[in-house]
């Protein structure tokens, strides 16, 4: 994924908008036992890597209004100008979502990611045409947007022992990668808080799978498929039961990674983000390899 322009201004807004989150229990049990012949251990992000506000991340995820969105249009740089902006901005916002999901879900992707910087782009431009706002805008200002909108919608920060966690899956010399329902942000989210680039911490590039670029998502079978594809490309000796997923949820991450031959680990260490679906007819006899509350748990369970 090439970086944007304006990759380090984006990263410090981040830094700026972001403060510091702690998990809520969940008091769920956990299932801790040696798992053997791993070679990769694959993370989800919002949720599990990092403590999510709104428990995941989607173009149509998340809690905003139009006080929100009318503070990130200014703190992007752009002026408004009409009192009605920020009712009618949402409804535009809104409809340009809908739009973009149902224009991939007419390809034949049932779980459609559309790229938050075309939707921005649309939202903007339609702005403009209303006189709703008075700045034309460019790539950089629909990177902005993108960024101090979702930074309000959706705060997030570190799990606590995700240091620990990933230098010790270093040190067992087993490869560190990312499945995540993801924007053009979220690297750079990453980087930002956990203050170093997923490269120094052992993320392997070619293990990494955005959402965003695939124009598909969890729970999603195929999206799970073309990580797997992608990797007996650059890794072809790690076949896809010695990979570990790890992720908050039954259907996303256990169903999904489960039913493409990985083996399993559901974190069950933060309220805002576990997802049991106890009531989806995929997971009602689901059984993940590995419940965990903290992430250093993981350490104990791989041989």
């Amino acid at each position: 994924m090439s970086r944007p322009k304006n990759y380090d201004s984006l990263k410090q807004r981040f830094i700026e908008l972001s403060s510091k989150l702690e998990p809520i229990s969940t008091g769920a049990e956990t299932k801790l036992q040696p798992i053997k012949g791993i070679k990769a251990v694959i993370f989800d992000f919002y949720g599990t890597l990092f403590i999510s506000g709104v428990g995941d991340i989607g173009i149509d995820d998340g809690h905003s209004d139009e006080d929100l969105l009318i503070e990130a249009i200014k703190s992007a740089g752009i002026e408004v100008v009409s009192p009605d902006a920020g009712k009618r901005g949402y409804e535009i916002y809104s409809k340009i979502v809908i739009e973009n999901l149902q224009d991939i879900k007419s390809s034949g992707i049932p779980y459609p990611e559309p790229d938050i910087r075309k939707v921005w782009r649309n939202v903007l431009n339609q702005m403009l045409a209303e006189e709703l706002i008075s700045t034309p805008t460019t790539s950089e200002h629909h990177d902005l947007m993108a960024v101090e909108f979702e930074a309000r919608m959706n705060p997030i920060w570190p799990m606590p022992d995700l240091h620990e966690t990933i230098n010790g899956i270093r040190e067992k010399s087993l490869a560190l990668g990312i499945i995540s329902n993801s924007q053009f942000y979220t690297p750079i989210a990453f980087e930002a808080l956990a203050k170093k680039s997923l490269t120094e911490l052992g993320f392997s590039p070619d293990l990494l799978h955005w959402s965003f670029e695939e124009k598909m998502k969890k729970p999603g079978l195929r999206f799970y498929e073309r990580f797997l594809e992608k990797a007996e490309q650059s890794s072809p000796d790690i076949k896809p039961e010695e990979f570990l997923y790890v992720g908050n949820d039954m259907l996303k991450d256990v169903y999904a990674a489960s039913a493409c031959g990985m083996k399993t680990a559901l974190f069950a260490g933060d309220k805002r983000s576990l997802k049991w679906r106890e009531d989806d007819s995929r997971c009602k006899n689901l059984d993940p390899d590995l419940i965990i509350t903290e992430l250093n748990q993981l350490l104990e369970c791989l041989e």
